[in-house]
């Protein structure tokens, strides 16, 4: 079985560690070379890669996996690229080693707290009531919200996306094309992010010698990989607790109403524990996972720990409540970021209710008595969530089972479903031809960004239907900033798919 981090023990960037080829398969002679996909989860902690496949079932074939700590990150975003891309190089080798071929093409994610969403609702008059609603009439709209929000100098609107439609204050089932009308109106969620950041990760995969293939926002596919359909239909939040950063997510309504990025993950913990007790990284990381606790048992309370030390003939001795109230420190501010999404999202859709609570994934969800002290912190049911029900059982690919690869199963399911529809017949998309609002690309007319929610306040409204083109996708036509776009314009209604019911 592979492993990232041997306990106490330093793992180089570039440098396998000791268990690693353990979990080696054989080539398979078998697979389906057409039908084959790589994800890569460039993260703060690791770089992971799946190869798989969609089988009979409908399930993901994994057929093997390699996973190495990264270093050349922080928060979510690459600082030093030749260690990221070494990182990324020496993942690629070990998983060619165990596939038996060669690997170009990747699909990759992108997160990072520079990524954030801002929201807002425009209308018009249309001049002529009696003409059919047209493309060109929500295209209008899209402008209008492109140009109604304000934006930092050093940030770029990526695209927008439209909640819901009315007209002649009419909430409208699906796309108004085709209606009749005088007021077109519709609420928009805008993304906006810092194009530089992104384009860095272009430059360490390119300098680790792959391409990327397709590229789509991390939270989405976190939800992919542990939302269910009836979930997103009566409204539940995710948190991703990454390594550098924690993603939140909400869905509702079976739409993705809300995304952002949290600026803390679990090294935000491991680094106040190094800092508390004056332990090496991997250490305070080993001591957080297997004896950290949010909020220590009753009978753990005076429990004193001895760990063992290498420049020391004493044992280091911490009290368990005191590593315990140390943990919660920052989880408690991680908590209140979630807290305020939250209320802003509760804010912007008013009467909109998180039914089923919150699901909690990533590698910063596992420690003990997180779940409950997040319910009782935030007052809502709060449940673990891993991306087993999209993999086919096999025994040697069991550790992808645990929640820190939700992103890499997540993108891997999103790039194999995106293979399947480009390989649909054109007239099975004869009725879905229209294209997105608001898809065209980076805006280059932004001013400067003084809030995030501008006081607009959105009514409680049905979702409706994101227009789709989904044959409208050329990859070797876009680069990477316009290909992100496009798979989160595709996707972005659609984040739940058949395969996780």
């Amino acid at each position: 079985m592979n492993t990232i981090f041997n306990e106490g023990q330093n793992h180089q960037p570039g440098k396998m560690a000791p268990q690693e080829n353990r979990g080696a398969t054989p080539p398979d002679t078998n697979i389906h070379e057409q039908n084959l996909k790589i994800a890569l989860d460039v993260g703060t902690t690791k770089v992971v890669a799946v190869a798989g496949y969609r089988n009979q079932n409908g399930k993901i074939q994994v057929v093997d996996y390699s996973v190495l700590q990264n270093t050349g990150m922080v928060q979510g975003e690459i600082f030093n690229l030749l260690e990221t891309a070494d990182t990324i190089r020496h993942v690629k080798e070990e998983l060619e080693m165990k596939l038996g071929r060669p690997i170009r093409k990747v699909t990759v994610g992108i997160s990072g707290d520079h990524i954030r969403t801002l929201y807002t609702r425009e209308y018009f008059i249309r001049t002529d009531p009696s003409e059919l609603i047209s493309d060109e009439d929500l295209n209008q709209l899209a402008q209008m919200a492109r140009k109604s929000v304000i934006i930092n100098p050093n940030e770029e609107i990526l695209d927008v996306y439209p909640q819901a439609f009315l007209v002649d204050n009419q909430v409208v089932h699906g796309s108004p094309v085709g209606a009749l009308g005088k007021r077109l109106e519709a609420s928009f969620m805008v993304v906006v992010g810092n194009v530089e950041k992104i384009k860095k990760l272009e430059r360490s995969i390119d300098m680790a010698g792959l391409e990327i293939e397709d590229i789509f926002l991390q939270p989405i596919a976190s939800a992919r990989a542990v939302m269910k359909e009836p979930q997103c239909q009566l409204g539940m939040a995710l948190v991703d607790i990454g390594g550098g950063t924690s993603d939140i997510l909400i869905c509702n309504k079976g739409k993705v109403r809300f995304a952002g990025i949290i600026p803390y993950g679990g090294d935000y913990i491991t680094t106040e524990i190094i800092q508390k007790f004056h332990l090496t990284p991997s250490m305070a990381e080993m001591i957080k996972m297997r004896y950290g606790s949010v909020k220590p048992d009753a009978a753990e309370k005076n429990i004193t720990l001895q760990i063992p030390l290498d420049w020391s003939p004493k044992p280091l001795r911490i009290k368990r409540e005191m590593l315990s109230e140390t943990i919660r420190f920052k989880v408690d501010i991680i908590i209140n970021e979630i807290d305020r999404f939250l209320n802003e999202y509760r804010e912007f859709f008013p009467g909109e209710q998180i039914g089923l609570g919150l699901i909690v994934t990533g590698g910063g969800s596992q420690m003990k008595n997180l779940i409950q002290y997040l319910q009782f912190k935030l007052g809502m049911d709060v449940t673990s969530g891993d991306p087993r029900a999209l993999l086919a059982p096999d025994a040697k690919i069991e550790r992808l089972y645990q929640p820190q690869f939700a992103t890499v199963i997540g993108l891997l399911d999103l790039a194999l479903q995106k293979e399947k529809e480009s390989q649909k017949e054109p007239s099975e998309w004869r009725n879905d031809k229209r294209q997105e609002p608001g898809s065209s690309g980076i805006s280059q007319n932004n001013r400067p960004q003084t809030n995030t929610l501008e006081g607009k306040k959105h009514e409680d409204k049905d979702v409706d239907e994101l227009l789709q083109n989904p044959d409208a996708f050329s990859p070797k036509k876009q680069n990477l900033v316009k290909r992100l776009l496009q798979n989160f314009s595709t996707i972005f209604g659609k984040v739940i798919d058949e395969t996780n019911n």
